[in-house]
């Protein structure tokens, strides 16, 4: 009888042993993210030379300066007097990679801006500024001919810089979305970061989306973000859904525009 006491007492803090362990890395790693968490909100694109080398020859370049002084570079392609879509990359995307995956969209003249901090641009993304980067980013793209964007495209967290800025006539166009930062680190990371201690409130303000959403068309692009972009979709009560299914993704675009 005294050795099954023995062998449960010690079976018994063998266990709380382990619990212990498991509780301390458990925390240590809520703690790993909750520091890191700006940087997986918002991630710089790197540098892509493939990309930049491949819209070089067609491609005009453009720079915006921001209030704080800071400049972002740009592109543009396409003829200038045509109607301007504005192209909000995903936050680890180089800009260029959009444009050379396009190519040229006739009658639209694209225009795109890398964030601060992404690509070869100085600075520190962070919740703030990328919201007061995305409207100094919308003027910057009204000057090139002095006309408003006609069409908003954003892709990934691009969306919600794509939603906020859309007033009631422009186009948008959301491809694989992310409306709301908050909702995608948690799914990243499950169980390991709960939504409550994810701190980025950077999200697509639905209240301003009420009377707007029959203009908006979301496209599923990539395989391995199906399940988010239908997600999200369903969040846009009177939007439109494109799946790429092999298209190019120019041709998704011309089909988004009839819409």
């Amino acid at each position: 009888m005294q050795n099954i006491k023995t062998f449960l007492k010690n079976a018994l803090f063998r266990l709380l042993r382990i619990a212990g362990i498991l509780l301390v890395i458990y925390v240590s790693m809520i703690f790993y993210l909750a520091l890191t968490e700006r940087r997986n909100a918002f991630p710089r694109a790197i540098y892509h030379k493939e990309a930049n080398e491949a819209i070089k020859a067609k491609a005009k370049t453009l720079s915006c300066s921001l209030e704080d002084g800071l400049v972002l570079e740009g592109f543009s392609l396409g003829k200038e007097t045509d109607p301007t879509l504005l192209y909000y990359p995903e936050a680890d995307e180089d800009a260029a990679q959009f444009l050379a995956q396009v190519d040229s969209l006739s009658g639209i003249n694209i225009v795109t801006f890398n964030y601060r901090g992404s690509a070869q641009n100085k600075g520190t993304p962070n919740e703030e500024n990328f919201t007061q980067d995305a409207i100094q980013i919308a003027e910057c793209a009204t000057q090139v001919n002095g006309n408003p964007p006609q069409i908003l495209v954003g892709r990934g967290m691009g969306a919600i810089l794509a939603l906020n800025q859309q007033t009631q006539q422009e186009q948008v166009i959301l491809i694989d979305p992310i409306l709301d930062i908050a909702d995608a680190i948690h799914q990243k990371y499950g169980f390991l970061y709960p939504k409550f201690l994810v701190r980025t409130n950077f999200k697509v303000n639905f209240d301003n989306l009420k009377n707007k959403q029959n203009n908006i068309t979301v496209v599923s692009d990539r395989k391995q973000f199906e399940n988010r972009t239908h997600l999200e979709y369903s969040k846009l009560v009177n939007a439109k859904l494109l799946i790429r299914n092999g298209e190019s993704l120019q041709k998704m675009l011309f089909l988004a525009f009839k819409r």
